[in-house]
């Protein structure tokens, strides 16, 4: 039975009660954290494990897990910047995602896996795509965990087209649903999990939605989707059914802790009610709303839904739409962001964002048991991060957790432990080529980037010579 032995280090726990432990340690048998505490206790039964990390100088804290992230948007990066939301997803994305074959989509979420775990990122919840099989294969190859699923999407108008490639009626969106649920869920050694999902609201029927819920209920996983993410996709929906979003899906009977829902920038209070009543998780992507200009800062109620005790998680997005998936950047996003548009210091404060990278992110898909914090039986999912930075310095007590939000830099990740297994020590990755991979998804961004008919179409701004 291997073991490692992380000493020395400055432990932030993320347990029930918050614990900070200074010279802490961590260890670790197979895949699970076996003791957490202070390092002199520690290596009296461990100081023969079979790899002994020093982490003086360093900080050990869970690995950090991204709520939404699409692994198969990686090779669209630059593709869809400064564009609306409808041009976005209808004339840059969709006929790009279209235009992907099992090799790229494999590239793709290698190339995701590489910049997430060199920013300490372990788990990544995806929301969905096409070809999903190829991701499965990538999160297996390269150790990562994460949570897939399929992107169903059963109704469109004829202003916003969905590519042939990947539109599906009710029953195909279903039936690929559960057929990535039996091939993978909860493989790997259950480092690879299976939601069902829905792309969009604008895109599903009430037939779909209700489906879906039942197929997750059926096979005890959960529900993904994107709402409310703007006020045009809001309108949209209240002229289909004269409902907001929440009010509408809740009218449904579907709604519950099962249920992620993605973005929710445009709710009312009475939405925020019934999303405290049905304990429905969210995932806030500040980052791509910034870019994006979807407005989830200023009309979200972000602060409200965390004063009332909701559930959520913290998320990049893709390459695509927010161009980075340094879940560092993202908590100081989620840090800032609400005071700057509230004129209010006190909002979501720095220990409100980590809890949002980590434990809270575990909560939000129901996999807190596992991961999320640094406890005793709980999966060994850790990252060590070099504090001994000019970005860092001075450390005090007080100024631990505001300096890993503000001061924080995913590249100030070390190492990182997934499951147990050491994937990436001292900068270098250990399961993955990361140059074969570079080279690899360039040509093949290229190559998809033609096939979609967007090469020509875009443009640098500038002349290039």
């Amino acid at each position: 039975m291997s073991e490692i032995l992380i000493k020395g280090g400055i432990l932030i726990t993320l347990d029930k009660e918050r614990r900070i432990i200074k010279n802490g340690a961590v260890a670790i048998k197979e895949n699970k954290i076996v003791s957490v505490g202070k390092t002199d206790e520690l290596l009296k039964n461990f100081s023969k494990a079979d790899e002994v990390i020093d982490a003086k100088g360093k900080i050990i804290m869970p690995g950090l897990i991204d709520t939404h992230i699409h692994h198969i948007q990686m090779l669209a990066r630059g593709i869809a910047d400064d564009v609306d939301l409808v041009t976005w997803i209808h004339d840059r994305i969709l006929p790009y995602e279209a235009a992907l074959d099992n090799e790229a989509t494999y590239l793709s979420a290698m190339l995701a896996i590489l910049e997430m775990i060199k920013t300490g990122t372990t788990t990544a919840i995806d929301p969905g795509g096409y070809k999903m099989e190829n991701v499965a294969r990538a999160l297996k190859d390269s150790g990562m965990r994460g949570l897939i699923a399929w992107a169903s999407m059963d109704t469109f108008t004829e202003d916003r087209p969905i590519p042939k490639e990947i539109y599906t009626t009710t029953e195909e969106a279903i039936k690929a649903n559960e057929k990535l649920i039996k091939e993978f869920h909860r493989t790997a050694n259950d480092r690879i999990r299976v939601r069902a999902a829905i792309r969009i609201e604008t895109n599903a029927s009430n037939r779909l939605i209700k489906e879906i819920n039942q197929l997750a209920n059926e096979y005890n996983t959960g529900v993904e989707m994107h709402a409310a993410v703007s006020k045009e996709q809001v309108e949209f929906i209240k002229q289909k059914t004269g409902l907001p979003v929440v009010k509408w899906l809740d009218s449904l009977n579907v709604l519950g802790p099962h249920w992620l829902l993605i973005h929710m920038g445009w709710i009312d209070d009475e939405e925020v009610e019934i999303i405290v009543k049905r304990d429905v998780r969210i995932a806030h992507v500040p980052g791509v709303s910034m870019k994006g200009a979807y407005g989830s800062g200023r009309f979200g109620k972000f602060p409200e839904l965390l004063i009332k005790g909701v559930i959520v998680g913290l998320g990049c997005d893709s390459s695509a739409a927010n161009n980075s998936l340094d879940m560092f950047r993202a908590m100081w996003q989620a840090a800032c962001l609400h005071k700057e548009v509230r004129y209010n210091p006190t909002l979501i404060s720095p220990e409100e964002a980590l809890e949002m990278a980590t434990i809270n992110a575990g909560k939000s898909v129901q996999w807190d048991d596992q991961i999320g914090s640094i406890e005793v039986g709980k999966k060994a999912d850790l990252i060590i991060v070099d504090f001994n930075r000019s970005n860092w310095i001075p450390m005090h007590n007080f100024s631990l957790v505001p300096n890993i939000v503000y001061s924080g830099d995913g590249h100030d990740v070390e190492t990182v432990i997934i499951d147990g297994k050491i994937v990436m020590k001292d900068r270098k990755l250990l399961t993955i080529d990361e140059n074969e991979i570079l080279n690899k998804a360039q040509k093949a961004a290229e190559r998809v980037l033609e096939k979609a008919g967007l090469k020509d179409k875009l443009k640098s701004k500038w002349p290039l010579f």
